[in-house]
């Protein structure tokens, strides 16, 4: 459901790096308060 960009990126123009190496506060910053990162792939666990 996320309508990412380049890399997988809602918000390219605030990133630094890759979306899976945000912190949370950068996470905040984008995206407001919620659970998961959406512009990080999915983990799959084992």
């Amino acid at each position: 459901m996320c309508d990412c960009h380049q890399n997988g990126c809602q918000r390219p123009e605030e990133l630094i790096g890759k979306p899976e190496d945000c912190s949370p506060d950068q996470i905040r910053k984008c995206h407001g308060e919620v659970k998961d990162h959406p512009c990080a792939p999915e983990k799959k666990e084992k």
